[in-house]
C-alpha cells in the first residue's frame, strides 16, 4: 500500500472531514479500508467514478492502467481524472502504472449489473449443470468437469450463439433474460412447497435449460451469457456530465433573498418564544399550526416549513418536552451576529439537511409519500440530490441559467437537469417517485436563500460551493435610518443591532430586503410606549440614528400617542380602571364592546371591573383607547412580552477546517506511544460501529455511531439520549459490549 504523504493526506482530509480526528496514519488506512465507511463517501461521487470503481473491482481489485483503460470506452479521455478523483477520497491508491482497490473483496454487489463468471459458481455448478449448458448451446459433452468447464466457456464466449439460441426461447423467458443482463443478475425463483408462483416458472424453466445458475434461494444469470446478450464489443462507458440546456440569466449576488431569509428565520423563532408552537403528540408541527404561523408571518405554508426547519437546525427553537416548540437562549446573541455568519449557517444547516423541507417525503416508494411534519430529519436521499443540483449549477459560465428557455425548449432544459443530476448521485434512482419534486425543491429552496436565482448559481452560491469568504459580500451594518414624512423609516443594508431594536420596538416592518422599510403608526407607538419608553426618549433614539431632524408628522404622531397614553389607567383587583375626566368613566361603563369587562362605576373617576387587569387592558385597547397598566404604587407599569426561552449550550465559534494541520496533527501521531484497552475498545468501536461504554464523568455511557473529532470521541449515547463530545484525555474506562 502507498504511504501517504502530506499533500495526498491533505487532500483525503478535505474530501473527508469526518476522518480528520483520527490519532495516528495507521490507523486512518485501516478506517480506509473499511467497506462501511467507504461506501458513503462513494455514493458522493458521479457516475463515471462508479463505473471506474466497479471495473477495478471486476478486475480483482488491482489493475495495470493500460488494461483498465482498454476495458473501458472512454471518448473524453476522463479515466486519469476520475482516478484522481477516486485517489484523493481514499478508496483508491496509484502507485505508477499500478491501481488498487482499498477494498479487495469490493464496494459493489454485482458491477456493472453483471453476475458472476461461470467459472466462479464452485460447488453450485455441478457437472450435470455443465452438461445441460453444453447441450443447450449446441455442443456434445464429453470428459471430466474440468474439460466440460472448458466446453461450456468456449460455447457462451461465442455471442452470436447464444443470441441465436435466446431468440428460440419464449416471450416470458426473453424478456427475463433481457432483464438480468441489463442487471441486477439475480432472480428469486420458489424451490420448495406444492408448486411454483406463477412468476417464478420462467425462472425454473431457464434454470433447467442452462441459462441461470441456482445457488441457494437465488438463481443468477452468468457474466457469459449477459455479456454476449448485451452485444459484442460492449464496453462500459466514461461519459462526463450530460449537457444542460442552458439561456442567459441575469447575475444576481443572492443578497436580497438571503437578508430576507435571516429576518424571516428570526421572525419565526421569535413567535416561538412568545407564543409557542404546539406539536402533534406523534411529533413535529401539523398542518393548521403552520398555517397559523403562515397567516402570523405573512408568507407561505411551503416558505414557513423551510424556515421552520431552518430555525430547529440552527438551534434557534427547540422542542420543550416533545410538545412545544419555543425559542432557545441563541436567540438574544443572534441578532448581535454579523449577517454573513448568520447567513453561512443558515445556509450550511440547509446543505446538511437530509430532507427536503418544502417535499417532506421519503419518495422511495407509494408507501412513503406521506408528507412528515417539520422540523425533525429522517432519512432521505433529498439531502444528496440537493448537493447535486448544485454542483450541476455550478458547472454552468456565469450568466448563463439551466432553465432559462421557454416552451419546449424549457421541457427539454428540465429534462437534461434531472439527467445531469442523476450523472452526479445515484439518489435519483434510490427515489424515483419523488426524484423529479426533489430537484424542484432544491431549486426552489436556493432561489429563497440566495443561493439560486433564475436557474443559476449566485454569487452568494458560488462562494458556499467553493467554501469562500461570504462575510465580505454583505453589506457592513447600517447605524442611519432615513425618517420620512409618511411615516416610514428606510434603512439602506443591514441595520445594526441597536437600530433595528428601536425601529422593531416602535414600527412594523413592511419589506425586508437590500433596503428595509419600517411604518410606525398609533399602535406600534403605544407598542413602544406600554414597554416602559416614553416620548422623549423615543424621539432621542429616533435622533441619535437619523440622518436628518425628526420629520413633523412623526414627531406629532409619537407625542399625540403619548399624551393620550396612561389616560385610563387599569389596576389589580380583579381590575380598577381610573381616568381622570369622569365622562370616560361613564362612556367606558356603557360601552357595548367593552360589555364583557363588566365595568362598575363606583366613584366618578374610578371603575371596577370583573376581569383580571390584562384581560381588560386588551379589551380596552381593542376598543381604540390607549390604557396603562399601574402597579401597586401607582406608578405606571411596563408590559414586558412574555417571552420563554429553552437553555441551550452556549454555541462556540469553531474555527475553519484546516486540513493541513489535521494532516500533520496525524502525521505526528505515527509513532503514538503503546495504546492502551481502552483506546482500542474506542478504535474497534469507530471501526465497526458496535456499542461500547465509555466511563466519563464518573458515569457509564453506552454509545454507538462513533467518530473521532479533534482530540473528542463524538457519538449519539443511549442513556442520555444526546450526541456527546468527549474530551480523550477524560476518557477513564471503555469497553465494547
Amino acid at each position: 500500500m502507498v504511504a501517504l504523504s502530506l499533500p495526498d493526506l491533505t487532500r483525503l482530509l478535505r474530501h473527508r472531514p469526518e476522518l480528520a480526528g483520527t490519532p495516528s496514519v495507521d490507523l486512518l488506512e485501516r478506517l480506509l479500508a473499511e467497506p462501511r465507511l467507504a461506501i458513503p463517501a462513494l455514493l458522493d461521487l458521479d457516475a463515471d467514478c462508479h463505473v471506474v470503481s466497479q471495473a477495478i473491482q471486476e478486475a480483482g481489485g488491482e489493475s495495470k492502467r493500460a488494461a483498465l483503460a482498454d476495458r473501458l470506452h472512454d471518448p473524453h479521455d476522463r479515466l486519469g481524472e476520475v482516478l484522481d478523483v477516486l485517489a484523493g477520497h481514499g478508496l483508491i491508491t496509484v502507485d505508477g502504472e499500478i491501481v488498487r482497490s482499498r477494498h479487495p473483496a469490493g464496494l459493489w454487489a454485482h458491477p456493472f449489473g453483471l453476475g458472476r463468471p461461470l467459472r466462479e459458481f464452485g460447488k453450485a455448478v455441478t457437472a450435470e449443470t455443465l452438461k445441460t449448458i453444453v447441450r443447450t448451446f449446441g455442443g456434445q459433452p464429453a470428459g471430466r468437469r474440468a474439460d466440460l468447464m472448458r466446453q461450456a466457456e468456449e460455447l457462451l464466449d461465442d455471442g452470436e450463439r447464444v443470441r441465436a439460441r435466446v431468440s428460440r426461447l419464449g416471450s416470458q423467458e426473453r424478456a427475463l433474460l433481457e432483464s438480468l443482463a441489463a442487471g441486477p443478475p439475480v432472480a428469486n425463483g420458489e424451490p420448495f412447497g406444492y408448486g411454483s408462483l406463477p412468476g417464478a416458472r420462467p425462472v425454473q424453466r431457464l434454470a433447467q435449460a442452462g441459462f441461470l445458475i441456482r445457488d441457494g434461494w437465488d438463481h443468477e444469470l452468468p457474466r457469459e451469457i449477459a455479456l454476449a446478450l448485451r452485444g459484442d464489443g460492449w464496453k462500459p462507458a466514461l461519459t462526463g456530465q450530460p449537457g444542460v440546456p442552458a439561456g442567459p440569466s441575469p447575475q444576481s449576488d443572492g443578497l436580497d433573498a438571503a437578508l430576507a431569509t435571516i429576518e424571516r428565520v428570526h421572525a419565526l423563532a421569535e413567535l416561538a418564544a412568545t407564543e409557542s408552537v404546539a406539536e402533534l403528540k406523534s411529533g413535529g408541527v401539523g398542518v393548521r399550526e403552520v398555517r397559523r404561523l403562515a397567516k402570523a408571518l405573512g408568507r407561505t405554508e411551503q416558505e414557513v416549513v423551510l424556515f421552520l426547519d431552518l430555525a430547529f437546525a440552527a438551534d434557534l427553537i427547540g422542542s420543550e418536552q416533545g410538545e412545544r416548540l419555543i425559542g432557545t437562549t441563541h436567540l438574544d446573541d443572534w441578532p448581535r451576529q454579523p449577517a454573513g455568519r448568520r447567513w453561512r449557517l443558515l445556509a450550511a444547516c440547509w446543505m446538511g439537511l437530509p430532507q427536503a423541507p418544502t417535499h417532506r417525503v421519503v419518495g422511495c416508494c407509494e408507501e412513503h409519500m406521506t408528507p412528515q411534519p417539520p422540523p425533525y430529519e429522517f432519512a432521505c436521499e433529498a439531502g444528496r440530490i440537493r448537493r447535486a443540483v448544485l454542483q450541476t449549477l455550478s458547472t454552468l459560465p456565469p450568466g448563463m441559467g439551466a432553465g432559462a428557455q421557454s416552451g419546449a425548449d424549457a421541457n427539454a432544459g428540465a429534462a437534461a437537469v434531472l439527467a445531469a443530476v442523476a450523472w452526479r448521485t445515484r439518489a435519483m434512482a434510490e427515489v424515483p417517485k419523488a426524484a423529479e419534486e426533489f430537484v424542484a425543491a432544491a431549486l426552489r429552496e436556493g432561489e429563497w436563500l440566495g443561493v439560486v436565482a433564475g436557474g443559476a448559481l449566485t454569487t452568494l452560491g458560488r462562494a458556499l460551493l467553493d467554501a469562500g469568504d461570504v462575510d465580505v459580500l454583505f453589506p457592513a451594518p447600517t447605524t442611519t435610518v432615513t425618517l420620512q414624512n409618511d411615516l416610514t423609516a428606510i434603512v439602506s443594508g443591514v441595520p445594526s443591532p441597536d437600530l433595528a431594536a428601536l425601529l422593531d420596538l416602535a414600527a412594523d416592518i413592511e419589506s425586508r430586503d437590500r433596503a428595509s422599510v419600517w411604518r410606525f403608526s398609533e399602535p406600534t407607538v403605544r407598542r413602544a410606549l406600554d414597554a416602559g419608553t416614553d416620548a422623549e426618549t423615543l424621539l432621542a433614539g429616533l435622533a441619535r440614528f437619523s440622518a436628518k431632524a425628526v420629520p413633523q408628522p412623526l414627531d406629532y404622531l409619537i407625542k399625540d400617542t403619548a399624551r393620550k397614553h396612561g389616560t385610563i389607567k387599569v389596576a389589580a383587583g380583579p381590575s380598577v380602571v381610573i381616568a381622570e375626566d369622569p365622562a370616560v368613566i361613564t362612556e367606558l361603563c356603557a360601552a357595548k364592546a367593552l360589555r364583557k369587562a363588566g365595568l362598575r362605576q363606583i366613584a366618578p373617576t374610578v371603575a371596577l371591573g370583573a376581569l383580571p387587569p390584562a384581560e381588560t387592558l386588551r379589551l380596552l385597547r381593542q376598543a381604540g383607547h390607549a390604557p396603562a397598566g399601574v402597579a401597586a404604587d401607582g406608578t405606571i407599569q411596563a408590559e414586558r412580552s412574555q417571552r420563554r426561552l429553552l437553555a441551550v449550550e452556549q454555541a462556540t465559534d469553531e474555527p475553519e477546517f484546516d486540513a493541513e494541520a489535521a494532516a500533520l496533527r496525524m502525521l505526528a501521531g505515527r509513532d503514538r506511544a503503546a495504546r492502551g484497552p481502552a483506546e482500542e475498545a474506542i478504535e474497534a468501536a469507530v471501526m465497526t460501529g458496535e456499542v461500547v461504554v465509555i466511563v466519563w464523568r464518573r458515569r457509564e455511557h453506552y454509545m454507538d455511531g462513533l467518530e473521532f473529532g479533534p482530540d473528542t470521541v463524538i457519538g449519539y449515547c443511549h442513556d442520555c439520549d444526546d450526541v456527546h463530545r468527549i474530551p480523550r484525555a477524560g476518557i477513564s474506562k471503555a469497553y465494547l459490549l
